[in-house]
């Protein structure tokens, strides 16, 4: 049996849809918080078993992994104070049920000393991984594409595509493209110990986003560089993200702006056998979605 925790979230949708369009719902148990929502109800009438899961109770994990082979283990989007301990918690329950082996979604150069979320959550997961006698996957992925084209509509009616970083160049892969990626090693054998950093097969920065915003869809957008001071309240007046979590992103643009995040990798292809969607497949892919 396969498990996917945090289902209602956007990644464990994309890998969880990708499982469903591979005919394994039938082998697939998915773990959430609130499995009243309308898309865990969805789940559970397509034969998919849903269980209560939540990585601050484990116990409650553990009842939730009894019978998991392989274990997609999602870290929560609850401030960075708290989310080792949850990581924690999950892997024990992991061990304790008898999983035989973890699949966990980190952050590009996860040793950084500048990312906060890194530093504090995702490099100290990975070692407990490590140390945790578990077969495990580790697949660092890249800043998600997704964060832009958050206020899309904002951008295009002003024009400005705004965002720090300058003229760094940054590696991006969008979030279905890694669902995808994350259910292909969960489907197949995968040995124990590997690391995966997932990138497009090319890095942008922001100039080069705001020009493909304007061929793909049709409108002059330009790009204005925000300094990394003003970026949390930013965030925090655009799209209502708590200032705590807002503040936490500022290691990340730093390590942006000192080209921590300008790399590429071959290993989406290697999972998948496909390179990642480029920046204009995805922006193409995010106009084709839109409302006629």
């Amino acid at each position: 049996m396969i498990f996917v925790s945090g289902a209602n979230g956007q990644l464990a949708r994309a890998v969880i849809n990708t499982l469903l369009e591979a005919g394994r719902g039938s082998s697939l148990i998915v773990g959430t918080r609130n499995v009243n929502s309308d898309f865990a109800r969805g789940l559970a009438a397509r034969g998919v078993t849903v269980r209560h899961a939540d990585y601050r109770d484990p116990a409650l994990m553990r009842q939730a992994l009894e019978g998991v082979e392989k274990a997609l283990l999602i870290p929560t989007y609850d401030t960075n104070d708290v989310r080792l301990q949850q990581n924690l918690n999950a892997l024990e329950a992991a061990r304790a049920a008898g999983v035989r082996h973890v699949v966990y979604p980190s952050f590009l150069n996860a040793e950084s000393k500048r990312v906060e979320h890194s530093r504090l959550v995702h490099y100290p997961t990975e070692q407990a991984i490590r140390a945790s006698g578990l077969g495990f996957t580790i697949l660092r992925h890249a800043l998600y594409a997704d964060v832009l084209i958050g206020d899309l509509q904002q951008t295009l009616a002003s024009g400005l595509f705004q965002r720090p970083g300058g003229k760094a160049r940054c590696a991006y892969a969008a979030r279905a493209d890694l669902g995808v990626s994350a259910a292909t090693i969960l489907m197949r054998e995968e040995p124990s110990g590997r690391t995966y950093t997932e990138t497009m097969d090319r890095t942008y920065n922001g100039e080069e986003i705001a020009a493909l915003m304007s061929e793909v869809f049709g409108r002059p957008v330009r790009y204005e560089s925000i300094p990394t001071a003003d970026w949390p309240r930013f965030m925090h007046e655009r799209w209502g993200l708590p200032m705590e979590l807002a503040n936490s992103v500022i290691g990340t643009t730093q390590a942006i702006e000192a080209g921590e995040f300008d790399l590429v990798t071959s290993d989406y292809r290697a999972i998948t056998g496909r390179p990642a969607r480029d920046m204009r497949q995805f922006l193409e892919s995010v106009r084709d979605a839109l409302p006629a």
